[in-house]
């Protein structure tokens, strides 16, 4: 992958919308139903932004052990979130974290328990309810590309080790109701490699060197647009 890639994001990420065809995933994902939401972590990214006396207001007291470890991680993840079935799906519920381990248990009635330690970024959007200009309704053999994505300040010194040597754990996680029906679940697990590119980190299995994401511009769904 070329360097400029990296520039689609930065500090911050430029907004659109978009669809693509689903991609497969590294394990199977699970289902409270016999419906499967497929999901996969398809493009993560994560810049770590260095405290200097030049930057107003981000600027650390080295010499203070409260202070001295603090980072400031901006993170993306974008969800390929693909409806196999006949049926139609409503999904508002979408998750997705990074961490050096992270292990998902399911239980006899199909119940998740998701633990991680020495988390890096994590992100939950809930949209089950109304919003606004952006639908839920999962169309039947369709896939939709979905953004997470914040800044958050991560004062864990093993996180931020792990981020560096670039081996984590990417988790990412759908759920919602068959439209007239139950309850819907999908999920995927994977050991990644992350690119490194100065201060940031990058994931990618989405675009090619001549594509760019946009968002829309509640940062919900995305587009890939060929580069111009």
């Amino acid at each position: 992958m070329i360097p400029t890639i990296k520039l689609i994001l930065g500090s911050i990420i430029a907004l659109s919308l978009g669809l693509v065809a689903a991609s497969p995933i590294l394990i199977p994902n699970l289902a409270l139903t016999k419906v499967q939401i497929e999901v996969d972590v398809v493009y993560a990214y994560f810049g770590v932004q260095n405290f200097t006396s030049n930057i107003t207001g981000l600027w650390r007291n080295y010499s203070s052990l409260w202070e001295n470890d603090l980072h400031i991680i901006s993170y993306l993840f974008v969800l390929n979130v693909t409806n196999p079935t006949d049926k139609l799906l409503m999904l508002g519920e979408f998750t997705a974290s990074a961490a050096p381990q992270i292990q998902v248990t399911q239980y006899p009635k199909g119940e998740l328990s998701i633990a991680q330690t020495n988390t890096i970024a994590s992100a939950f959007r809930d949209l089950s309810r109304y919003y606004p200009g952006w639908s839920q309704y999962w169309q039947p053999n369709t896939s939709r590309l979905i953004a997470l994505s914040g800044t958050i300040e991560n004062s864990n010194i093993a996180a931020h080790d792990a981020l560096r040597t670039g081996t984590i754990y990417l988790f990412g996680r759908a759920e919602g109701k068959i439209y007239d029906g139950g309850w819907a679940n999908g999920y995927s697990l994977k050991h990644i490699q992350l690119q490194k590119i100065g201060n940031e980190y990058l994931y990618n299995t989405l675009l090619n060197k001549n594509q760019i994401l946009r968002l829309s511009q509640d940062g919900i769904d995305v587009f890939i647009e060929t580069r111009r």
